[in-house]
């Protein structure tokens, strides 16, 4: 039995009693036929919400799981990423000459320096409560491991960015969640001798991309925010800067943004636009102040606090 037949109400005419019998009422039969279509009109919305319930079941699912929104989280879910920015860097002369545009912006410049064994680089930091800057190096008294021979001289391409049309910016990004998240292309990775026991870095980036800036996840055992806050704590910049809240890439007309690059864009952990050429551009506690300063010829780097 159908559903319609099951609860299908009886007629309930009224009718005239005439001198010879009953018959039926033109008013009774209008109105009998209009409970009739009331009723089907009412079983058609019903079928027709019941459809959009099921399409919509189906929408949330592809292949057999939850379909995702761009920043990899189930519907309903948080929101969060999985990644956040833990901090840049930016390739400059041996010594980093260039440091002494960051104390004329107000900056405080960590006193130690930084010897990356294996990879040939040593670099130097501006430290903030949640991330910080870095300016890098290649270090001839640096050992360079025989299997990271290549990646030293990316740094020296990089550092010759100028000339070599490579880009001298690298954007260290660190996890928010205790599993790895899931991304939509290709990475690779390596580990030095100066890095914590079978830790890795991860990279974003092609292996043969000469063009792009350096886009990693660093290691777990070398973000914690934490720590991280206590460096940050130990600090004073005379410009006030105390939180690096986001940061943004200029890229040279010429140049195409690659999928690790886009992919970061939309999940608002970087912004990019196009200009003339690289520029890393540097927010600290949003913007509060309203001011900003350039730092270039010395360093690509514009900051605004």
């Amino acid at each position: 039995m159908s559903w319609f037949h099951r609860h299908k109400a009886p007629y309930d005419v009224r009718v005239e009693r005439t001198r010879s019998a009953f018959v039926f009422s033109p008013t009774s039969a209008l109105a009998v036929r209009m409970q009739a279509v009331t009723r089907l009109a009412s079983m058609v919305t019903i079928g027709w919400l019941l459809g959009l319930v099921l399409l919509s079941a189906e929408s949330l699912l592809v292949n057999g799981r939850p379909s995702r929104s761009p920043t990899g989280a189930a519907p309903g879910a948080s929101s969060e990423p999985g990644l956040e920015l833990d901090h840049v860097w930016v390739v400059v002369s041996p010594n980093a000459p260039e440091r002494s545009a960051l104390r004329r912006a107000g900056f405080e410049i960590s006193p130690d320096i930084n010897r990356h064994e294996g990879l040939g680089t040593a670099s130097l930091s501006v430290e903030f409560e949640n991330g910080y800057l870095e300016l890098m190096w290649p270090d001839s008294s640096v050992k360079v491991a025989p299997n990271l021979e290549r990646a030293a001289d990316k740094f020296r391409q990089r550092m010759l960015w100028r000339s070599s049309g490579w880009c001298p910016i690298g954007i260290g990004l660190r996890h928010t969640r205790p599993s790895d998240p899931a991304l939509p292309f290709p990475t690779w990775s390596w580990t030095a001798e100066w890095m914590p026991k079978g830790s890795e870095m991860e990279m974003l980036i092609p292996r043969d991309d000469t063009r792009s800036p350096a886009l990693f996840i660093a290691p777990r055992e070398l973000t914690d925010r934490q720590k991280q806050a206590e460096r940050g704590s130990r600090y004073h910049h005379s410009l006030g800067c105390r939180r690096l809240t986001s940061a943004g890439l200029i890229l040279p007309g010429t140049y195409r943004p690659i999928a690790a690059l886009e992919y970061l864009e939309g999940l608002h952990i970087l912004s990019i636009k196009s200009g003339d050429e690289w520029l890393l551009e540097l927010t600290f506690d949003d913007g509060a102040r309203k001011k900003s300063k350039d730092l270039r010829p010395e360093l690509p780097i514009l900051i605004r606090y």
